[in-house]
């Protein structure tokens, strides 16, 4: 029997960019002439869709030992051909659009016998990008190259060749050997190895002429491939180094570089060698025919078709490639179970495993076969019950299946609400009502199963309110309340009338707990509980008297009560609850009432309204920037000015403000009662910025008018102060400003009568510079 991987990806067939040349691999050998002559062969292999034809022509250049260019072969193109990519197994297909194409490029050349003999050489780029153990394949070309050896070992020398075309494609998991042996003209020994192909000629320059000279630098393999390692697999590719049989076995699909290399050597001297760079193609590959079947309503357990609850096995022929078929069904002991239909149907005589053979093409060379184990067994009964069918109660499920051979081994329950279980018999708690489609799946330890579905209604359950705990007098009857039941429980039964009504009276001595069971008409119970706390004194115990300001509030409280009941209704926020809020404008005493049904205590108490301080700020004011206002508040208490900001006091009621932009002033007065007052005042700055200066002073000594003096308006700062007389002459300088004026003198000398021209300038309270310039006349 044959088994093979049966779908097809074709990976060598990837685009590359328009500048590429997709080239597969090559080869170069000589042949030896006689006379110095020798012929010089290049094999060259490319993608059958390379956007750029084989080089016409070929460079190829011959160089002497030291890397000197002795000539550069200029060789034509003389055609090419396109391969046949024969498989070496002919029951294999070839996967379609595989297509390469071989370039032979031939020339003769006389070289005469010199030492060190010749290197030839051939580069060209690029290689498909897609190639999986090269780093960077789409930048990376290739050197074929062949040495001449020196004269001085031997003469008239032909290098070694392949005697097989490199396979194309070669088939993903399955075993590989290709006959890669080669020939020798000369009758030497030849030895085989892997080897690393030379890379050469890149993207930029894909066709260098003349090709340098050697040493060529190897591929780069991209990890984890590497010399002995080149396309993976298990075992990996090597080959014999006698026979020249590569062998392995590839478990990667891809594009892989390879390299190949035989190597001559005469009476233990080497000679040369041929480097063979080839692209491996490693793909699926179809069998011509495939024998393949399956079980109608079978199920696949590893190796084996299990059939279950029937006898009766409809076989369902998956082969391709063939028309005959035979089938053996395995029945030991008989040989009429057996068939030539494509699609048979057989029924076996009783429950076992069966080795069921099916043969495509019998007799045939690349006829297959296929054999898989039927197992007939009688299967499971499935089946369950349920108890009880009630939301938030744990549901008993009961598996009542039944093998009919072997033994049950596995359930698998879906509740229909989201949840699951594998256990045999599971509990599970609906958290809502309705109908749920419950669904179990039942298995034996032979791997059949059997299903079954059932409607399950769950019931609601009662949607009991026993109501809120309740603070009772022990003097008081008390009424409990349920609903939606058809039957009632309460408990403890002792101070009841009767524990079976809905609404049963209680008059507890203590504070009791009272647990009521409810059962709906369904069967479906629940339970609720309440809480009746029992007093005998109810302390109503409220706050002590208490003072505020008028305008302000205040929390009133009192006991452990449950029913409260203030007067008088004024400024009370609500005269029902335990802590009311009230703001009485005037003195006022309330007056609290708390009860516990019949137990009930009363309390007084009363808030002093305080009247607060009479406060005024005073009259806004206007200043100009430099200039200070003086603040007058009234009212009795204790003050404080917000802001303080460019006051000389803020905590008294009358400070002197300077401030050089508007502002409003709030006074805070405090009265000895607590009680608080708030008023302001506003402060409305002008900016005015001047120097006011005469146009004339009599520096006689009179002691009127003697200085020359100016005033200012908004000026924070006199920077200098100048006069000149009509001359130009600087007669008096005051750099501060600080002098009491100018005296009409010069130099201690009286300074004649006439008109003279001042400088001022000045820093106004907005930090701006100001300057003024102006006549003045000096009389005497």
């Amino acid at each position: 029997m044959k088994i093979f991987t049966r779908f097809l990806l074709l990976l060598f067939l990837f685009p590359l960019s328009s500048r590429s040349w997709h080239i597969i691999g090559g080869e170069m050998y000589y042949t030896c002439l006689g006379n110095n002559n020798y012929e010089i062969t290049l094999k060259v292999y490319r993608d059958c869709n390379s956007t750029t034809p084989f080089d016409a022509p070929a460079y190829v250049s011959i160089y002497r030992p030291n890397g000197v260019l002795h000539e550069t072969l200029i060789i034509p193109l003389p055609g090419f051909t396109t391969v046949d990519p024969d498989l070496t197994n002919p029951c294999l297909q070839i996967p379609p659009g595989v297509c390469v194409e071989e370039a032979i490029y031939k020339a003769i050349y006389n070289l005469p016998p010199i030492a060190g003999g010749y290197d030839i050489a051939y580069q060209r780029c690029c290689r498909n990008n897609t190639i999986v153990n090269l780093n960077d394949p789409a930048n990376t070309g290739a050197t074929f190259t062949a040495h001449i050896p020196s004269s001085s070992l031997v003469s008239c020398n032909s290098s070694p060749r392949f005697t097989n075309y490199p396979p194309i494609v070669i088939c993903v998991d399955q075993v590989l050997e290709f006959d890669h042996s080669a020939t020798d003209p000369n009758g030497d020994s030849l030895v085989y190895s892997l080897c690393t192909p030379y890379q050469g000629a890149d993207a930029i320059l894909p066709q260098p002429n003349p090709p340098p000279p050697p040493p060529y630098d190897p591929i780069v393999w991209l990890p984890p491939y590497n010399l002995n390692n080149q396309i993976g697999g298990s075992p990996v590719m090597s080959i014999n180094p006698v026979t020249g049989l590569l062998t392995g076995f590839p478990t990667a699909l891809g594009q892989y570089v390879v390299g190949v290399c035989v190597k001559e050597y005469r009476n233990g001297v080497f000679l040369s060698q041929d480097v063979r760079d080839f692209q491996f193609n490693i793909t699926t590959c179809n069998p011509l025919i495939e024998a393949n079947f399956n079980v109608n309503g079978g199920v696949s357990i590893n190796d084996t078709l299990l059939l279950c609850g029937t006898n009766s096995a409809s076989f369902n022929n998956l082969s391709y490639g063939s028309t005959i078929f035979e089938w053996d069904f395995g029945v030991t002991g008989i040989n009429t179970d057996v068939s030539t239909e494509k699609n048979p149907v057989y029924v076996f005589p009783d429950t076992g495993v069966y080795k069921v053979m099916l043969y495509a093409s019998p007799g045939l060379l690349c006829g297959d076969s296929v054999f898989k184990y039927v197992e007939i067994r009688k299967g499971v009964t499935p089946d369950f019950t349920v108890t009880p069918e009630c939301m938030l109660t744990p549901v008993d499920f009961t598996d009542a299946s039944v093998p009919l051979d072997g033994y049950l081994s596995g359930w698998a329950w879906d509740f229909g609400d989201g949840t699951t279980d594998t256990q045999q018999d599971p509990q599970h708690a609906f958290t809502n009502s309705g109908t749920f489609n419950v669904n179990l799946v039942v298995s034996n330890n032979y791997g059949c199963t059997g299903t079954i579905t059932k409607p399950l209604i769950i019931h609601p359950v009662p949607d009991i309110q026993a109501g809120p705990d309740t603070f009772v007098c022990d003097i008081d009857m008390v009424t409990l309340h349920a609903n939606d039941g058809i039957s009632y429980a309460w408990s403890p039964a002792a101070y009841m009338n009767d524990p079976s009504l809905p609404d049963p009276l209680v008059n507890p001595p203590v504070t009791t707990v009272y647990t009521v069971t409810v059962t709906n008409v369904f069967g479906c119970i629940a339970k609720d509980s309440v809480t009746i706390q029992v007093t005998d004194t109810v302390i109503a115990n409220t706050i002590s008297d208490a003072s505020l300001c008028i305008g302000d509030s205040i929390q009133l409280s009192t006991g452990n009560a449950v029913q409260y009941l203030w007067s008088p209704d004024y400024k009370i926020n609500n005269t029902f609850i335990p802590n009311p809020v009230v703001n009485p404008e005037v003195t006022t005493t309330y007056y609290v009432v708390a009860s516990v049904g019949s137990c009930f205590d009363e309390d007084t108490v009363t808030i002093t309204v305080l009247l607060p301080p009479d406060v005024d700020a005073g009259e806004d004011v206007t200043i100009n920037q430099g200039e200070t206002a003086q603040l007058n508040a009234t009212g009795s208490g204790t003050y404080q000015w917000i802001p303080p900001d460019d006051l000389s006091d803020p905590s008294i009621p009358d400070p002197l403000a300077s401030p050089i932009n508007t502002i409003t002033y709030s006074v805070n007065v405090s009265a000895d009662n607590g009680c608080k007052a708030t008023d302001s005042v506003t402060v409305i700055v002008t900016h005015y910025h001047l120097f006011l200066v005469p146009n004339a002073f009599t520096p006689n000594g009179d002691g009127l008018n003697d200085y020359f003096q100016f005033y200012t308006k908004g000026i924070r700062e006199v920077e200098s102060v100048k006069v000149f007389n009509r001359w130009g002459q600087m007669v008096y300088s005051d750099e501060d400003g600080n002098d009491e004026g100018w005296d009409g003198s010069f130099l201690e000398v009286p300074c004649e009568m006439g008109t003279y021209i001042f400088y001022i300038s000045g820093i106004t309270y907005d930090n701006n510079p100001l300057q003024q310039k102006g006549n003045l006349t000096l009389l005497r």
